[in-house]
């Protein structure tokens, strides 16, 4: 056997089993979350794309019934995605606000840079078109701005089928949202393509490219509702880097418009969860006050 054939059957397992990974990636992305673990009665279920998708709805507990609370975590996680979002959907029943908690689109995969075997170089042949300098290729502003689109269709639409789920909970209605779904939720509602709540809670707000995450401040400044925005020192650098600035732009002597609260913990530890509780529920009791 000569160099290259050993080479081959060395290197040809390995160039299988990668060339699996975007299929291995993609059915991972798809599945359905299962929620076994959970009371039969709080798994409802919705239709999006001709697929079901699931709602997790707690009814109030207790003798207050404000209204209803839709929980919307980052994208890619699903409906009860562990630390904050599940200990809020839980906790916010017995303060007299109903949940109904779910799946947040898919983000954006990263680009696939694997080489196919029959693109391997041969011995004094070039390597690598790239330049130590330069970064890996990204999507393209097109691709982008398509996958943008669709990730908007897929929230305007989820959301959208909420109102039959909510109507057994009548009373205000509280959208809390986080990381990269928050700046989507922000750019949708300051462009009037979304129902807007009547209390929106934003939790590390920010958009992956750096025009979009820049615009975010004046986009969120811009809505004519009540906002809680609340920043962890654990938040990501694109949301930690427009804190200043979410805040600068805020309506000035409108304490009932806009509110900004820095969290001392990070969102991994349970104090910092009981905090964010307290914060929403405080603003909102503000807010029910001042529009009954």
């Amino acid at each position: 056997m000569n160099l290259r054939s050993t080479l081959l059957s060395l290197f040809l397992p390995s160039l299988m089993s990668l060339a699996l990974l975007p299929f291995m990636a993609s059915a991972q992305q798809s599945a359905t979350p299962d929620y076994d673990y959970l009371p039969p009665e709080e798994i409802a279920k919705i239709t999006l794309d001709e697929s079901e998708q699931a709602v997790l709805v707690r009814p109030w507990q207790g003798r207050h019934e404000y209204g209803a609370a839709v929980i919307l975590g980052d994208l890619g996680e699903d409906a009860d995605p562990e630390g904050l979002l599940a200990f809020l959907r839980r906790e916010l029943t017995p303060k007299g606000w109903a949940t109904l908690s779910i799946g947040a689109p898919q983000g954006a995969a990263q680009p696939n840079h694997i080489t196919d075997a029959g693109e391997i170089s041969k011995p004094g042949e070039q390597q690598l078109s790239q330049k130590s300098h330069q970064s890996l290729p990204k999507y393209s502003q097109e691709d982008w701005a398509t996958l943008r689109e669709k990730q908007k269709t897929a929230m305007s639409q989820t959301l959208g089928q909420l109102d039959s789920l909510g109507s057994n909970y009548p009373g205000k209605r509280i959208l809390i949202v986080t990381g990269q779904s928050a700046g989507l939720v922000i750019e949708m509602l300051a462009a009037a393509t979304l129902p807007s709540p009547d209390l929106l809670v934003v939790i590390n707000p920010y958009l992956e490219q750096d025009a979009e995450n820049r615009e975010l401040p004046g986009k969120l400044a811009k809505l004519e509702l009540p906002v809680l925005d609340i920043q962890s020192p654990n938040g990501l650098p694109a949301s930690l880097a427009t804190q200043d600035t979410r805040k600068a732009l805020s309506p000035m002597g409108q304490p009932l418009r806009y509110e900004q609260q820095r969290l001392a913990l990070n969102l991994d530890q349970p104090t910092a969860w009981q905090e964010v509780l307290t914060l929403i529920q405080g603003f909102a009791q503000r807010i029910l006050r001042a529009y009954p």
